[in-house]
């Protein structure tokens, strides 16, 4: 089934890159055949959101709801999430960065036996424990069986897709996030080092015309700001100063709002990791974790949650995000896992592939991680404007069904959290939405989808996706 691939081929991918991209949106130097889906028909991959997770879960197996997500996850080809946080054993751990999200190593193979086959590593929670925390991690999941995507020892190794293996087709994970620590390329006598695959971007306050005379005047307050950092700026439309970026909006724009430039070493070299896993997998996803938005106004405002206006719930989606997933499809992806920010963001269909922007939580152990030891943990997540509100923990499972090399159905499931759950060894774990629930959910989906073009059609408590 894997296809054949020429050795020819795939130096050309990065010996040649350079050349070949030229821009953002540059071709594949493969062919049609070559990037071709060939996963057998009916074909399914899982994807769910961010895995925040403590402890195994075999306490839950009685619990309504729980089983029938393993059930899913079970009656997928393979699965696919993001794994927030490490996995390390506090007992004889002696790392360098003591502190942030963890999981028992025992976990690592209850994850694999609820299901889940491969996970994305590049995130804001990887370095919790520094360099020796995402050895150990990369230690555990191997020995459970779960194949991990976007940290290397090298900067390539990082890079490169990471396969798992099923009986009806080969998959393979390219993963990234503007995160540290970043791995970096080998130049000149640098050896580079190993770390996260990096997808770094450039942010910009784009001001309306109205508001941009004010910026100028800030920056002639704090002119010490604009000393190593204004090259090419302090023009009519792009001022930079305090290491921030302000440009212009266009005329008629009135709300101010977040703009990105990609790094194109970056988009590059993940576009070249994407081709060449493609050639030599039957379908290949491509995961991203981004805490980006593009409304300055503040996070989720619907279903009379006042309690959302916090950025972390932001839902809007910043603008390179669309650039960078859709150029990953034109060069083989088959399916856009993303996650950042709390929250589900819109969905996409683009030539006949899906674009999750933000597939929200799928186990969120936030109350219990990594407070072993420091007394009895309150109900709470941090500081003011990062408290746990309703809508962190409303999520999805994601199936997409594979039909003659293209996307031929997604079928998203509702699942909650249960952020009403006082118990906190019960909390933030997912179980089946309930009836209210589930139609909240896939309403906000609908939603958010629309101004994609993305109809979500809803039988009973599931949503379901036709190209």
């Amino acid at each position: 089934m894997i296809k054949r691939v020429s050795f020819v081929k795939l130096a050309a991918l990065f010996l040649g890159q350079a050349l070949t991209f030229s821009a953002v949106h540059a071709q594949p130097t493969a062919s049609a055949e070559e990037l071709a889906t060939t996963v057998d028909d009916g074909f399914t991959i899982a994807v769910v959101g961010d895995i925040i997770i403590a402890y195994p879960l075999n306490q839950m197996m009685s619990t309504p709801g729980f089983p029938e997500v393993i059930e899913l996850l079970h009656g997928a080809d393979v699965v696919a999430g993001n794994m927030e946080g490490n996995i390390i054993d506090g007992r004889t751990f002696r790392g360098s960065r003591p502190g942030g999200f963890r999981a028992e190593p025992e976990a690592a193979q209850w994850l694999k036996e609820m299901g889940v086959d491969i996970v994305a590593r590049p995130n804001n929670h990887a370095d919790d424990f520094g360099i020796e925390g995402l050895r150990e991690t990369s230690v555990h999941l191997d020995r459970a069986g779960i194949q991990h995507a976007g940290y290397g020892e090298t900067y390539w190794a990082a890079r490169a897709a990471r396969y798992v293996s099923s009986d009806r087709g080969r998959v393979g994970m390219v993963a990234a996030s503007d995160h540290a620590p970043q791995a970096a390329p080998m130049s000149g006598e640098w050896p580079g080092t190993g770390g996260l695959s990096p997808l770094r971007v450039t942010r910009n306050f784009m001001v309306p015309e109205a508001q941009w005379e004010a910026v100028g005047t800030l920056r002639d307050l704090f002119p010490n700001g604009t000393i190593h950092f204004a090259r090419g700026a302090n023009t009519d439309d792009h001022i930079q100063f305090l290491r921030q970026n302000f440009r212009k909006a266009a005329p008629g724009v009135e709300e101010p709002y977040y703009s990105f430039d990609i790094n194109p070493t970056d988009m590059r070299d993940i576009m070249a990791s994407v081709e060449e896993g493609k050639m030599i997998s039957d379908l290949i996803t491509v995961a991203f974790h981004a805490h980006h938005f593009h409304d300055a106004k503040g996070g989720y405002r619907g279903e009379g949650l006042e309690e959302g206006e916090h950025l972390d719930t932001n839902p809007s989606i910043a603008d390179y995000l669309p650039v960078f997933s859709k150029a990953a499809i034109d060069h083989g992806a088959d399916v856009i896992q993303g996650t950042g920010v709390h929250v589900l963001r819109g969905i996409e269909i683009y030539k006949d592939r899906p674009i999750y922007y933000g597939l929200g939580e799928f186990i969120r152990q936030m109350d219990v991680t990594g407070l072993a030891g420091r007394g009895a943990p309150g109900k709470s997540e941090g500081p003011p404007g990062h408290e746990a509100i309703p809508v962190k923990y409303e999520s999805i499972v994601a199936i997409n069904e594979f039909r003659q090399g293209r996307l031929y159905e997604v079928r998203l499931h509702p699942i909650e959290l249960r952020y009403d759950e006082q118990k906190l060894a019960r909390r933030g774990i997912p179980v089946i939405a309930s009836d209210d629930v589930a139609q909240r959910i896939l309403r906000r989906l609908q939603d958010l989808s629309a101004p994609l073009g993305t109809e979500i059609m809803v039988d009973g408590n599931i949503g379901i996706i036709r190209p």
